[in-house]
């Protein structure tokens, strides 16, 4: 499926602009399905104008053919979905006005025409205004042919052979062989003397007689008469318009609805005076004889048998499934309106004709379309077989026998868990845009089948196409629209301004696009909550595998896939207090597994403008007002407590801002204490200090670089996590008698980092401080006095060192 084609037929799918009809009902589905219509004219026309060979010419025809069958079907499915709502639209005025309908026939006239006696019929009957209308559609849509020349002179070289104009008939050819030539002119002498017309008019009769028969085919009797005309063979013009339904003005009420036409004109325009055959049946008994004659013309024979509504002799000359479809739609037509005419109350009644007695048709009647398709499909013409195994050969079955809603569930099945190749693409295209036609029309549509249908074409477009897989999720139910954008954006890698502009496009078609990102987010993480951490499982604490990874070392791809997740949820300050709660809880998987490197790109790429100066506020009030609740009630409005055992709406956020600056404190002072521990391994040699004047000029600066360090170190370790009980509950305003499982896992997690890193904070705070205790003596008692500091009760340090961990499984004291 070409870009230029998904992209124009999502355009007409969400074209604005609805126009009504006198009823009041919308017609700008019949809009959309007409664009189609000529989208697939615009494509099929582009291919034939391309000059191609080889393969590449016979690849070209196969587009174009299956282009010009998707026109089609376009345009068939316009014609039955406006008849069929319209029929729906009367039907609901029916009720209202029955009254009325019976006044008008109690004054009706005692007789009436043959043609308003079928206008009535037609109007009343809506199968059968289908079938006229899926006659005239086969009929529209037939191939091109080339018609015959007009030639005038009427049969010229037979009149010449036969000694008209003072020539002299012979009976015997020269050289004694017989003449097999027609000795008379008239139209029935070669059937009547059993002999044969000069050769070059036995061929223009016979390019004549097929062209007579195509025009028929097409609807267009007009150009078949006025052929006959041309050709001077009035007589033929006149057999041919024996058809036309006898007509009186006088009889008949001015409007109603058409019958039938053709290109000169609508057939249902009211005549000045009487016209058509008051006796059609006995020319349909005379068109069937003269097709039921062996002796003529096999497309004189299909002519006036498809004028009469005969099978017999049209079949044989149908060259494809639609040719045959016509023939036996035409004929059911035919028997429709001659029972009509015949059980009417007509003005003139038509004699019997028992001498046509014997003609009868070697075919069974058929009464509907599903018959219909039946004896085509048996028959056993390859042509017919191949045509009608094409894919939307099976669709325009289903549109003409209304049975739309089963073809859609039996396609829905047939598309299967192994999605849709490229091949099948352009048929999903169809079925899709056909579906969601007739539901805009209000047809009753099988709801998961066409969610089936729909969701297999979205997967279709994100591969290709993803800027118009908005224009279609909204289509889907409405409790769906987020989970299925969402899956969507959860597989898009593009860069930041990409994903804007999903956003944005989502936004444009109506759908909620905070609830998307929300989603969209957690479909990331969640992806990887168990693939990509390897600390977190139990196994590895159990096993001791716990290490914790180098500031500068590269991140995954899953995990880079996860910290860009962010950006969906960073794109709108209204998202920010979402995307500081998924930002915590990223955070936290990433510490558990040790990917402090993880955590910190994380934190980097949070916008400039994240921290909220609300949060910062909420936060310090919290804190201030914590002393004068209860422990037990401290937290009580943490993420996943009922709102109505809130002490403050805005706890749950504060709680998590403090969560946030206690996991970016730890990332900055880890990654201090790699520049320290870089900048402590440039050390000089320790017998600089006696050597020439630059060697002392390194040490000193070493001395004051380390000495800065050093000093900028013990408060990030100390103020920033050891003297600020780090994650601890009571810090972050957390109730532990909480029952929500959500709370009580972030509480377990919790616990777990303070096992993890409040160890390897004193570790390392006592590693910078004894390291340096030659270069600044008093850090040999700093560190001495960071037991008293883990000692306390108030901060609880002990707890944490002596308790297992993954890196320390006995625990961090002896």
């Amino acid at each position: 499926m070409t870009q230029s084609i998904a992209a124009e037929f999502a355009l007409a799918l969400g074209a604005q602009g609805t126009s009504t009809d006198a009823k009041g009902a919308s017609s700008r589905p019949a809009t959309q399905a007409s664009v189609y219509r000529q989208l697939a004219q615009q494509r099929c026309g582009e291919l034939y104008s391309v000059s191609a060979f080889g393969s590449e010419a016979a690849h070209q025809r196969t587009e174009a053919s299956r282009w010009n069958a998707e026109r089609n079907t376009w345009d068939l499915l316009e014609r039955l979905s406006l008849l069929r709502r319209q029929a729906n639209i009367n039907a609901s005025f029916d009720s209202a006005s029955t009254q009325s309908e019976d006044m008008q026939t109690a004054c009706a006239p005692a007789a009436t025409t043959d043609y308003a006696c079928v206008q009535e019929l037609v109007a009343s009957d809506a199968l059968l205004a289908e079938y006229v209308e899926v006659r005239r559609w086969l009929e529209d849509t037939a191939p091109e042919f080339q018609p015959v020349e007009t030639r005038k002179g009427y049969r010229f070289y037979t009149r010449r052979c036969t000694g008209e104009h003072g020539m002299r008939a012979s009976s015997d050819a020269p050289g004694g062989k017989p003449n097999r030539i027609v000795t008379e002119t008239d139209p029935d002498a070669a059937s009547r003397q059993r002999r044969e017309l000069a050769h070059a008019d036995a061929e223009y009769e016979a390019g004549l007689l097929r062209t007579l028969y195509e025009y028929v085919r097409r609807g267009r009797v007009g150009n078949a008469m006025d052929l006959c005309a041309e050709s001077d063979e009035p007589w033929r013009a006149a057999s041919i318009k024996g058809g036309l339904l006898w007509r009186d003005p006088q009889l008949e009420p001015d409007g109603g609805m058409a019958v039938d036409s053709d290109e000169n004109g609508p057939a249902d325009m009211q005549p000045a005076h009487t016209a058509g055959n008051v006796n059609r049946r006995l020319w349909k008994h005379a068109c069937a004889a003269l097709a039921h004659d062996e002796g003529n013309d096999s497309y004189e024979r299909a002519l006036y048998a498809a004028l009469s509504g005969r099978l017999d002799e049209v079949v044989p000359v149908c060259e494809s499934w639609a040719d045959a479809v016509w023939a036996h739609v035409n004929s059911m037509i035919e028997t429709r309106i001659e029972s009509s005419i015949c059980d009417g109350n007509q003005l003139y009644a038509a004699a019997p004709t028992q001498s046509f007695g014997h003609i009868q048709s070697r075919y069974p009647p058929v009464d509907n379309m599903q018959q219909v398709f039946g004896v085509v499909a048996s028959h056993d013409s390859d042509a017919w077989q191949t045509e009608a195994r094409e894919p939307l050969c099976w669709l325009q079955q289903a549109l003409i026998t209304d049975s739309f809603p089963a073809y859609l569930d039996d396609y829905a099945r047939r598309l299967g868990p192994s999605g849709v190749d490229d091949g099948s693409s352009e048929l999903l295209r169809v079925v899709v845009h056909v579906a969601l036609y007739l539901r805009q029309l209000e047809f009753a549509l099988p709801a998961d089948a066409a969610r089936v249908v729909l969701e297999a074409y979205i997967d279709v477009l994100a591969q290709n196409h993803r800027e118009l897989v908005a224009a279609y999720v909204p289509y889907l139910p409405v409790e769906a629209q987020t989970e299925a954008y969402a899956q969507f954006l959860s597989q898009q890698q593009g860069t930041r301004a990409e994903r804007v502009q999903l956003l944005e496009l989502a936004e444009q078609h109506g759908l909620d696009t905070e609830a998307i990102s929300k989603r969209t987010v957690d479909l990331v993480i969640d992806r990887h909550a168990s693939s990509e951490l390897p600390g977190s499982s139990h196994a590895d604490q159990e096993q001791g595998r716990f290490a914790l990874a180098e500031p500068a070392e590269a991140i995954s791809a899953g995990e880079l896939e996860q910290v860009r997740a962010i950006e969906w949820v960073t794109n709108s300050p209204g998202l920010y207090e979402h995307a500081l709660v998924v930002t915590c809880t990223l955070a936290r998987r990433f510490l558990l597994g040790g990917r402090t490197n993880a955590a910190a790109q994380l934190f980097n790429a949070l916008p400039p403008d994240f921290v909220q100066p609300l949060w910062v506020e909420k936060a310090q009030s919290i804190a201030r007002r914590s002393s004068d609740v209860m422990p037990e009630q401290l937290g009580r409005s943490a993420l996943g407590q009922p709102p109505h055992e809130r002490l403050d709406v805005g706890c749950t956020v504060a709680s998590h801002f403090q969560e946030y600056i206690h996991m970016l404190s730890l990332c900055d002072a880890l990654a201090f204490y790699a520049t320290w521990a870089e900048m402590l391994s440039k050390r000089p040699a320790a017998d600089a200090q006696g050597q020439c004047t630059r060697q002392q000029m390194q040490w000193l600066e070493w001395k004051q670089s380390i000495v800065h360090a050093t000093d900028h170190a013990e408060p990030m370790f100390r103020a920033r996590m050891l003297d600020t009980d780090w994650l601890g509950t009571q810090s972050l305003f957390i109730d532990t008698a909480t029952t929500d499982s959500q709370a009580q896992q972030r509480i377990g997690e919790l616990a777990r980092l303070r096992r993890l890193y409040i160890p390897e904070s004193v570790f390392r705070l006592h590693a910078i401080l004894f390291d340096t205790r030659d270069v600044v003596p008093q850090n040999l008692q700093r560190s001495l006095d960071l037991a008293q500091l883990v000692a306390s009760d108030s901060l609880g340090i002990y707890r944490q060192l002596a308790a297992p961990s993954p890196a320390h499984p006995s625990g961090c004291l002896p």
